[in-house]
């Protein structure tokens, strides 16, 4: 049953940002990205998603994805994930405030012969930065 299977792999990535283990991301993911592309701000190879967990799990060293709910219809998979952690390393250019968050969002990925071939990601970055205390870029005054 593919729909069943694809959660599973969802599960096995969600646990990747959780544990910071990099090799289920080459199980998953071609080193050349998602054939089917991937929506703004998503991750477009291995390596670029790679570098995402490794800069959250420094950021938030307790970091935990927890899988809130996930429907699949044959090789597409929906989810709603829920970020926790505490801001104890620098996240791109802001040092740690030492704030705890929590922090929401929606993949829908789809795939094809085990792999993700199709990543689109939609949560509001600008809103995790307000959380932490920190301006998003382009909202200063003046």
């Amino acid at each position: 049953m593919p729909a069943e299977r694809n959660k599973e792999l969802v599960r096995r990535m969600t646990e990747a940002f959780n544990t910071g283990d990099l090799t289920v991301v080459d199980e998953l993911l071609s080193a050349d990205g998602p054939a089917g592309g991937s929506g703004p701000g998503t991750p477009k190879t291995s390596t670029d998603l790679k570098r995402k967990i490794t800069a959250l799990r420094k950021a938030f060293p307790d970091l935990r994805y927890t899988v809130d709910r996930m429907v699949a219809e044959g090789e597409t998979v929906a989810f709603r994930w829920t970020m926790t952690g505490t801001h104890l390393g620098p996240l791109l250019r802001h040092p740690p405030t030492g704030r705890a968050i929590e922090h929401a969002g929606t993949d829908l990925v789809t795939f094809g012969d085990g792999r993700i071939v199709e990543h689109y990601a939609a949560d509001n970055f600008g809103d995790l930065l307000g959380k932490l205390g920190i301006e998003p870029v382009g909202t200063r005054a003046g």
